[in-house]
């Protein structure tokens, strides 16, 4: 999915009436800078927004059940609206329709379903029995209904994952505003000041809020009463729903404080932003707030602000505003009065200019319209891909390539590996990067039980919609994981079976016996493929049991980058032979040595050059003393890790990897992309990495002398050696081209995700 995908979003909202939440949303669904489709469902009646967001062109649905109360014929036409739609994305607003609308989407077969949280949850306690308990709920079901989590703050967040909402799914969109129409405008200002028949040099003082325990309107009058006594000719002016004369716990309130003659009840108006242009200093008394809207307007349009500290309040107005505890009349007092005595200074002004370009920069209408794009075109387009490999070293080595490319095709892409030292690269490229407790020996059932436990509990947190694992354990564990957390695909890459599966000692045996029934188990999920790189390891596993018809994909290696190994002329000098291998004794490394103390002194100068370093945990592994024997003998020319295998290569004449069993080695597809002969062992993996007697020579397994006559045989003939170089490189182009290997997993993905 591209960015230019035009989306069908249905929202549900539990009602259009003033608030807001759906003033955002009308704002969101109405910005110039909105491209995809929308359809409103209200789950009551059109309020106050339907008409204004028809009349913008939006779809608006309304379902007419009663505020408070669902009916099953609301229900049941809210599931023939989502069916008969069949959105992209399914974006609910607050609680109920969070879990209303979830559920039915979710029924209706639509799994792009976005919560959206709009309260701080702070006074949660205060709320009805209803909201409590739909909250309650939401927490409980969060990991099951929404594929998305949209939170309006960080406060908001923060506290709704302490009451067990899914915390991995939460993504803060602050809200944002049309700064074309939030903007400082004299004119307006001395305008809206004459119709309210405030002169300039009298202070005013305003509050955008309708009536609601939860905007705490008496910590407002008390503070106001407070600073009446040191600011004698203050003025307050009130606007919002029931903010009126008509309201008279507000009017007893007022009474109460003796402000009758200093504040102006405006009610509920549409003309917001000019009355806000005519403040001097806005004041937020809530007790409660996810993500104030009025304290970023007031700052778009110039003002000054006072806020408790409330939800995000503090975090929108950072140092530029006064910040007062909530509930705390006195303190709030406080801040309005040093408030009150910075107008008309240097000091305020440059706050107020401060004020505004903190808006731009963090809460601009645009910035929220593209966070939310991004957001619905993440869950439309969610194909996440989880690689599940056991060491990061190998994911950078042999799939970087595959992840590059799926992410490149839409995918989200995850790598779960063991911990190390490189993961910190994974994640530097872009990646999501989760770490699995893992062994390399396998030697403690429990602590191989808890490995696939992680896997498990990773596939549920996470959804991927296919697993890809590669290497034998996260292949095993991560295989029966994906069964047990009903991951809708799996691939299992066999890149060689490894040394569990090479000689005949009756300890391999029995882990051999143990590594084949998990592979049945791993293998057995019902929507699956299992791509082997050889038909050796294809057959053994065939005649295990392992396989159903039609499970089986060859893909031959993990593919070569041609332009990072070209192919050029072998260099002047003696001829080198390399091998570039870990220093494992199943990969043939004592029989390189060993040839190579065959034709010591041949008349070529023939070099031997070993590139690697032992894997002390694999139990095949060369040992450091062998390692600096071979050192101190001077048969061989030990150069440890490198990274710059293509330069290697390109030094040197003839590669050679003569293995007891691969899958099909990256080494050796390399040396065929930079144009050099191949010796190597007649083996699963091996043989099919080259075209006998084209672009190689094939050896019996663990015999040092036909490797060293192979290697002695293209050493004394550079002919022979260039051709089988030419051909490998032919090959490499015609087989082994990395991109050839992307294409074919990513049709591979896509099969599996069309089921």
């Amino acid at each position: 999915m591209t960015d230019t995908t035009v989306l069908h979003i249905v929202h549900i909202i539990s009602g259009l009436g003033h608030g807001g939440a759906e003033t955002v949303l009308h704002r969101l669904l109405t910005a110039p800078e909105q491209k995809d489709r929308h359809t409103v469902i209200s789950m009551t009646d059109a309020g106050v927004f339907g008409p204004r967001l028809r009349e913008a062109g939006v779809n608006v649905l309304t379902l007419d059940m009663p505020s408070g109360r669902l009916t099953w014929s609301g229900l049941r036409e809210m599931y023939r609206l989502l069916r008969q739609l069949s959105p992209d994305v399914v974006q609910t607003w607050m609680y109920h329709a969070d879990l209303v609308g979830g559920v039915v989407a979710r029924l209706a077969g639509i799994r792009a379903v976005s919560w959206g949280i709009r309260n701080s949850g702070a006074n949660l306690h205060k709320a009805s029995r209803v909201s409590r308990a739909i909250a309650w709920l939401c927490a409980r079901t969060s990991g099951v209904i929404p594929a998305g989590i949209v939170a309006c703050a960080d406060n908001a967040a923060h506290r709704h994952k302490s009451w067990g909402y899914r915390a991995n799914l939460f993504r803060v969109i602050p809200n944002g505003y049309d700064l074309s129409r939030w903007k400082p405008d004299p004119e307006v200002r001395l305008r809206m000041r004459s119709q309210l028949h405030v002169s300039l040099d009298t202070p005013l003082v305003g509050c955008i809020a309708r009536w609601n325990p939860l905007k705490d309107h008496a910590n407002l009058l008390a503070a106001v009463a407070r600073s009446a006594q040191t600011h004698p000719k203050l003025k307050l002016v009130l606007v919002g729903h029931q903010v009126d004369e008509n309201n008279t716990q507000l009017m007893s309130l007022i009474e109460r404080y003796g402000l009758r003659d200093r504040v102006l009840l405006l009610g509920r108006r549409d003309d917001v932003p000019d009355i806000m242009k005519a403040l001097d200093i806005h004041v937020l008394s809530s007790c409660a707030e996810g993500f104030p809207n009025v304290v970023a307007e007031a700052m778009a349009v110039g003002v000054a602000n006072v806020v408790t500290d409330v939800g995000d309040a503090s975090r929108i107005v950072s140092t530029l505003g006064w910040v007062a505890p909530a509930q705390n009349s006195e303190a709030l007092s406080d801040a309005l009065n040093q408030a009150l005595a910075q107008l008309g200074t240097p000091d305020m002004a440059t706050r107020l200019q401060k004020g505004r370009e903190r808006v731009a920069r963090f809460f601009s209408l645009s910035a929220m319209v593209e966070a939310y794009r991004a957001h619905w075109h993440e869950l439309a387009g969610r194909r996440r891909l989880m690689f599940a490999i056991n060491n990061p070293a190998f994911f950078l080595s042999h799939r970087l390539p595959l992840a590059l490319a799926a992410r490149e095709a839409g995918f989200d892409v995850h790598v779960a590996t063991m911990d190390g030292p490189t993961v910190p690269q994974i994640q530097a490229l872009g990646f999501r990067h989760h770490v699995i407790p893992m062994s390399r020996s396998g030697r403690n059932p429990f602590r191989e039980f808890l490995t696939m436990l992680a896997f498990r509990r990773l596939f549920i947190q996470q959804r991927p919609a296919i697993v890809h694992a590669v290497t034998i354990k996260p292949l095993l564990y991560g295989g029966i994981a994906a069964r047990l957390a009903k991951v809708p695909a799996f691939i299992g890459a066999v890149s060689g079976l490894g040394f569990v599966f090479t000689g005949g000692d009756p300890k391999r045996n029995l882990i051999r016996w143990a590594a084949t029934r998990l592979y049945r188990l791993a293998l057995g999920h019902p929507h699956s493929r299992v791509i082997f790189q050889n038909s050796g390891d294809r057959d053994m596993l065939q005649a295990a049991g392992a396989l159903r018809p039609g499970q089986v994909v060859m893909i031959r290696g993990s593919g070569v980058d041609l332009n990072e190994f070209p192919a050029l002329p072998e260099p002047s000098g003696a001829p080198v032979a390399i091998m570039v291998s870990r220093l494992l004794h199943d990969k043939g490394v004592n029989e390189f040595v060993e040839a190579a103390r065959l034709t010591r002194g041949h008349p070529s100068g023939l070099r031997w050059v070993l590139v690697g370093s032992p894997d002390v945990i694999n139990p095949a592994s060369v040992n450091e003393e062998t390692l600096k024997a071979w050192q101190q003998e001077g048969v061989v020319e030990c150069l440890g890790e490198r990274t710059d295998i293509a330069e290697l290569y390109q030094s040197s004449h003839i590669a050679v990897l003569p293995s007891y069993r691969e899958g099909l080695p990256k080494s050796l597809i390399e040396a065929a992309a930079s144009g050099r002969a191949v010796v190597t062992t007649d083996v699963p993996g091996c043989r099919d990495a080259i075209e006998p007697g084209e672009t190689g020579v094939l050896v019996p397994a663990r015999d040092a002398q036909a490797l060293a006559e192979a290697v002695v045989r293209l050493a004394e003939n550079p002919e022979l050696r260039q051709q089988m170089g030419r051909a490998g490189r032919q090959l490499a182009e015609r087989v082994f081209d990395i991109r050839l290997v992307q294409q074919a997993h990513l049709q591979l993905y896509e099969s599996l995700l069309k089921r």
